[in-house]
């Protein structure tokens, strides 16, 4: 599923209304910090998945007009999740993952 080059996680905000979005992203072992993000600004970020001890998993937390929700947003044991350049559009509804036919696939906030 993944190759040598890694996974390369890429986040828009799409929320409606053009609200700000604060993303902050981490992984057992990476912290990487709050993200401020205007309406149609992204941010991104490379990693190698962890190949022969445990597996990959990140989580992101994401904040507007003082609501939290969060979601999983690689998790390297769920192939719908996982993959090697994922598109994500963050709306209110929850994270929508663009795939490479350009359809997008949406998934709720976890709980």
């Amino acid at each position: 599923m993944n190759n040598i080059l890694g996974v390369h996680e890429n986040i828009v905000n799409s929320l409606e209304g053009n609200l700000d979005l604060t993303v902050h992203c981490k992984s057992k072992d990476d912290d990487l910090g709050a993200h401020l993000l205007h309406h149609g600004e992204s941010y991104g970020w490379n990693f190698q998945p962890r190949r022969l001890i445990g597996h990959t998993l990140f989580f992101c937390g994401f904040t507007w007009n003082g609501e939290l929700h969060w979601f999983d947003i690689y998790d390297e044991n769920k192939l719908k999740i996982g993959c090697e350049n994922c598109n994500w559009n963050i709306f209110k509804s929850g994270p929508c993952k663009t795939e490479k036919e350009g359809r997008s696939t949406c998934f709720q906030w976890n709980k």
